[in-house]
């Protein structure tokens, strides 16, 4: 019997019963796509159930069907324009994790990472002063199988989804996605949301301890728990919201402590840089063109996080830190990638836009 028709086989007893398939069964129809697809450079997949409270928890396994239906890594930065990302989702130095939460309502799959010095086509203001990045793929669809919102739908702002690293032994508040340059980029298709995180480089802290959170708002005090004494972090059971926490699995022999511990003296020191020193916004815009198109009027969803979605650049960041209170005119807060700059602007009537130019 071909490979093929051993895969077509297996995909028919998961498919055909009312029970879950074994774990077992799982692996084998995982193994084989893996080996089916190396051929053509793919890979990836994932699945699973328990309850934890009142939210319900899904780590674990991976269901024939789920795995036969989700884009890989490579095909995700494909979609997203980025070439240089697909290699590198495509090459040795990238992870394979395909591990899956369920929280609530929705199925969170941590697909893979990659870190690596302009391994993006798309390169973000951060990378002068740190050139190392680190890029984390999702998938998240519905539980019941209904399509994810796309920016257009009504149903978006009901709930937002903050991808960010945590390092174990640091806070959530003080290393985050924020903190940490960090930036996303995402696409709905077949009804499935496809987000790429990307941030400074976290591998230098893999002899520490990694994780990625996945939140519906950016509340790290209430939906995670930080233990001083172990530097470890856990999510909040109690917490009704979405908090999915995944410790990544990486190699800590890929841990530098030097590295990582000048990376955090640099970047205390970056953060302390007064408003004066930032590059002013009319010097930062001089040699760009307004975007007619993206200009968007914005206001906090109930999270208190202001959302601007265009062309495929997502960027969710709190009120509080975008303005300060009373503050009017620009946000010291831009997003910088090769091609485009993000800015925002909140006038003395409290209307806040959001609008992006293109680079020369």
């Amino acid at each position: 019997m071909r490979d093929s028709e051993k895969l077509d086989e297996l995909l028919y007893q998961a498919l055909s019963s009312s029970k879950e398939p074994e774990d077992s069964l799982n692996q084998q129809i995982i193994d084989k796509i893996r080996r089916k697809n190396s051929m053509k450079g793919t890979n990836k997949r994932r699945l699973s159930v328990a309850a934890v409270a009142s939210i319900l928890i899904v780590a674990t396994s991976v269901s024939a069907f789920a795995a036969w239906k989700l884009l890989t890594p490579k095909e995700i930065a494909e979609n997203l324009g980025d070439k240089g990302l697909a290699i590198a989702f495509d090459g040795e130095g990238a992870m394979s994790i395909d591990k899956t939460q369920t929280i609530g309502d929705y199925r969170i799959t941590l697909m893979g990472i990659v870190s690596g010095k302009e391994i993006s086509d798309f390169k973000h203001s951060a990378e002068e002063i740190f050139p190392d990045r680190t890029y984390s793929v999702l998938a998240i669809s519905k539980v019941d199988e209904t399509p994810m919102p796309d920016s257009h739908d009504p149903l978006y702002d009901k709930v937002s989804f903050l991808v960010s690293p945590f390092i174990k032994g640091q806070h959530p508040k003080d290393l985050n996605i924020f903190t940490m340059n960090g930036g996303a980029s995402w696409f709905i298709k077949d009804g499935i949301m496809y987000r790429i995180m990307e941030c400074d480089d976290i591998e230098v802290f893999a002899d520490r301890g990694l994780y990625i959170a996945v939140m519906d708002k950016f509340d790290v005090t209430h939906a995670y728990n930080f233990n001083k004494d172990t530097g470890e972090i856990s999510r909040n059971t109690d917490y009704k919201g979405i908090n999915a926490l995944f410790n990544l699995p990486l190699d800590p022999s890929k841990g530098n402590y030097d590295k990582a511990e000048k990376y955090l003296k640099e970047l205390s020191a970056n953060q302390e840089t007064s408003d004066e020193e930032l590059p002013a916004i009319e010097e930062l815009l001089k040699d760009t063109t307004l975007i007619s198109e993206s200009i968007q009027e914005l206001t906090p969803n109930k999270d208190g996080n202001i959302v601007y979605n265009f062309d495929k650049h997502e960027t969710v960041t709190p009120l509080e830190i975008m303005f300060k209170e009373g503050q009017t005119g620009f946000s010291d807060i831009r997003y910088i990638d090769e091609n485009m700059i993000i800015v925002f602007s909140r006038d003395a009537d409290g209307i806040i836009k959001g609008m992006s130019y293109r680079k020369k």
